[in-house]
C-alpha cells in the first residue's frame, strides 16, 4: 500500500530524466538520493526553516502511516476519494462533500474521519519524537565526544609546553589536531543541521496536507 498512500500526498515528475553520460574515462560516483520537491504535495505545503522535503524521510513516514493503517474506511480512504477528484473541476466544498458523499455508502461518518485523521498526526508526532532522540544520540557521538576529545587535547598541549625545546614538534602535532578536529565538528554540525531541517520540512509539510484536510473538513462537512 505504501506506493499508493504516497500518490494521495504527491504528486510525481512523470518527465523523463536526462540520460547519463557512460564515458569509459569518467570515474563512477555513488548515487544519492535526490530530496523531492515541495511542489509535488497536493494543496498547501508549510514548512519551516530552510530544510526541504527529503525522499527518504518520506518513505520512513509514509511508512509508519501505513503500518498503522487500520482495516475499514478511515481518513486514508476520504483522502483516496479526494484524489480521484483532484482533476475535477469544482470548488474545494463541491469536491469535499461529493468525496463525503460516497464516503457515507461505505459507511464512514464525518466524526471517524476526522478521529482518523488524527491519529495519523498523533503516529506522525510519534516519528518526529524518534527522529529527536535520534539526532540527540548522533549530537552526543559526533559534537560532544569530540569537544571532549579536544579538551584532553589541549591539556596535553599544557602538559608538554612546560617540557624542553626538543618536544616543541609534538606539540604541533597536536595543535594540528586539534584544526583536523574542529574541522571535523564543523562538518558534522552542518550535516546535522541540514538532516534537522530536512526531517522538520518533510515533517511539516505531511503535518500541514493532513491539518489542511481536517479544516476543509471541519469547515465544509
Amino acid at each position: 500500500m505504501l506506493r499508493n498512500l504516497k500518490s494521495l500526498f504527491i504528486i510525481e515528475d512523470k518527465s523523463p530524466s536526462p540520460k547519463a553520460d557512460t564515458g569509459a574515462d569518467k570515474t563512477e560516483e555513488p548515487q544519492t538520493s535526490t530530496p523531492a520537491s515541495s511542489t509535488g504535495f497536493r494543496g498547501a505545503v508549510k514548512t519551516s526553516g530552510n530544510g526541504v522535503v527529503d525522499d527518504k524521510f518520506l518513505e520512513v513516514l509514509f511508512a509508519a502511516l501505513d503500518a498503522k493503517n487500520k482495516e475499514g474506511f478511515d481518513y486514508m480512504e476520504f483522502k483516496e476519494f479526494l484524489r480521484s477528484l483532484a482533476n475535477v473541476p469544482m470548488d474545494d466544498n463541491t469536491r469535499y462533500q461529493s468525496a463525503f458523499a460516497t464516503a457515507k455508502t461505505m459507511g464512514a461518518t464525518r466524526e471517524n474521519i476526522l478521529s482518523s485523521a488524527q491519529e495519523y498526526i498523533a503516529i506522525l508526532a510519534e516519528e518526529q519524537t524518534k527522529f529527536q532522540q535520534a539526532l540527540a544520540g548522533q549530537k552526543e557521538k559526533n559534537l560532544t565526544a569530540k569537544h571532549d576529545e579536544i579538551k584532553q587535547v589541549e591539556q596535553s598541549i599544557r602538559e608538554k609546553e612546560e617540557e624542553i625545546e626538543k618536544l616543541k614538534s609534538e606539540i604541533e602535532g597536536h595543535r594540528d589536531q586539534i584544526t583536523q578536529l574542529e574541522g571535523e565538528i564543523n562538518e558534522a554540525s552542518l550535516r546535522l543541521g541540514e538532516t534537522a531541517d530536512n526531517f522538520d520540512a518533510t515533517y511539516q509539510a505531511l503535518l500541514g496536507q493532513i491539518q489542511e484536510d481536517v479544516n476543509n473538513i471541519e469547515t465544509h462537512l
